[in-house]
């Protein structure tokens, strides 16, 4: 990166001790931080004292270790009021639609249900198509299921109890940890007849499902099961958009 020439050493350098933080790493010693850009302490330690007096690190007095300031947090909040999901997620939904030649849809949790706020129709005459915003249930439907399924157990029962099913609750809840796990589920007409579509989870920076990424199909014509490689494009698809939106696998 220094090797760039419109790069400030200084400010690359600063950014560097910022970056030697990480969910396994939140608090470090003057020492550790020197180790992990490969400065001397003399001169990390004159880059952790501006930082520290702009509030970007923070020194605990009785360990003596730092950590992530509050002016990062407060700049992390406005960052993320700026990123708009449908924006971040554009080019992928576009590039995936052209792959697959189905629907690609982006719902969210509203309530106790989901919506659609975002669809790239397939190119084809004959296609699947959802109205933006129009409520859905959560227990059927592939969307519907991932969005459920990283939702407290208290939410999940009252759900269960309020929306039509199609499987038994038994099975619905094992199909739920099954997404948990795989990150990725199918369903063939099972919300609506001659319809089907897989999904997978989009993530956010605190690693919180915020989304679900789905393709869907006439079933004459689009079988999930059927399609080559087809988990695999949506799942990598749905953790590009959530590298994107901050998340960190």
């Amino acid at each position: 990166m220094e090797n760039n020439s419109q790069v400030i050493r200084s400010v690359q350098r600063a950014i560097d001790v910022l970056q030697s933080f990480s969910n396994s790493k939140t608090e470090l010693t003057l020492t550790e931080i020197s180790n992990e850009i490969g400065l001397a302490k003399s001169t990390t330690s004159r880059l952790i004292a501006t930082l520290e007096g702009n509030h970007f690190l923070e020194k605990d007095v009785g360990s003596g270790k730092y950590r992530l300031g509050r002016q990062l947090y407060f700049l992390g909040i406005t960052a993320g009021r700026s990123i708009e999901l449908k924006e971040v997620a554009k080019e992928t939904m576009i590039r995936l639609r052209d792959q697959l030649k189905e629907t690609i849809n982006l719902y969210v949790l509203e309530g106790e249900y989901r919506v659609c706020i975002q669809q790239f129709e397939s190119l084809q005459s004959v296609k699947h198509m959802i109205q933006i915003g129009q409520a859905l249930p959560l227990t059927v439907g592939a969307s519907g299921k991932v969005l459920l399924a990283y939702e407290p157990k208290e939410f999940i029962d009252e759900i269960m109890e309020k929306q039509v099913m199609v499987k038994s609750k038994e099975n619905l809840l094992t199909e739920l940890n099954e997404i948990t796990i795989n990150k990725y589920t199918e369903s063939i007409e099972e919300r609506e007849a001659g319809t089907s579509a897989a999904a997978a989870p989009i993530f956010n920076t605190q690693r919180k499902v915020i989304a679900a990424l789905s393709v869907s199909g006439p079933a004459h014509r689009f079988n999930p099961r059927e399609i080559k490689d087809l988990k695999t494009t949506l799942v990598d698809s749905a953790l590009e958009i959530s590298k994107n939106m901050g998340f960190s696998p």
